[in-house]
């Protein structure tokens, strides 16, 4: 007799990522520095020194939309069970469900619209001086319809139905860099093994 085991080693699927949304079929990242290089805000920026080399302008120009790069690795998913966990209805459920021990709760979400606003800042020092203040705004907007929630023991067990649209957009000093809109699976988009936890 034969003893043999199979060991399947299946990787988590990576979470959804603002880069991930934004990119597309393509890559943010050369669109952001081209954006940026080709907007010249660097050489804005710089104005006032005098005998500014290409190659610092270039180098500016990297370090801004490295900075930009920086909010492009936020989790979508974190960021609707952030909103979730104000969400009235669903709380109420974790604590009575928490409560009493082996009771499970389903939550109708009503159609919700819910924003998130990131404004870095990154100020362009030379010589002591801030010749320049890169502001930055990233918002993600969620739209969520028809959604089920099953609640126990105070955690998110299960997504049921629902539909999720995401719309994400970077700007810098009213720049537009990147904007993307589409449609996402929830169950993709949030990961409940183990169970996530509302209160």
């Amino acid at each position: 007799m034969i003893d043999s085991t199979l060991v399947l080693d299946v990787a988590a699927p990576a979470p959804l990522t603002v880069r991930a949304l934004l990119a597309g079929n393509g890559s943010v990242s050369e669109t952001i520095e081209q954006t940026i290089g080709d907007d010249d805000i660097a050489r804005a920026a710089l104005r006032p020194v005098r005998r500014l080399t290409r190659s610092a302008v270039a180098g500016i120009d990297h370090e801004v939309a490295a900075m930009a790069e920086e909010l492009l690795d936020l989790d979508l998913g974190d960021l609707l069970i952030a909103g979730w966990r104000k969400y009235t209805e669903l709380t109420d459920a974790a604590r009575r469900t928490l409560a009493v021990p082996g009771s499970r709760e389903l939550v109708s979400l009503a159609a919700h619209r819910m924003r998130s606003t990131y404004a870095p800042r990154v100020d362009l020092v030379v010589n002591g001086a801030t010749l320049h203040s890169f502001e930055f705004e990233l918002v993600v907007v969620f739209e969520v319809t028809g959604l089920e929630a099953v609640v126990r023991a105070g955690t998110l067990l299960r997504l049921n139905s629902g539909r999720c649209v995401v719309e994400a957009t970077l700007s810098l000093d009213s720049l537009r860099l990147a904007e993307q809109r589409r449609a996402v699976d929830l169950e993709f988009l949030v990961r409940l093994n183990p169970p996530l936890p509302l209160i």
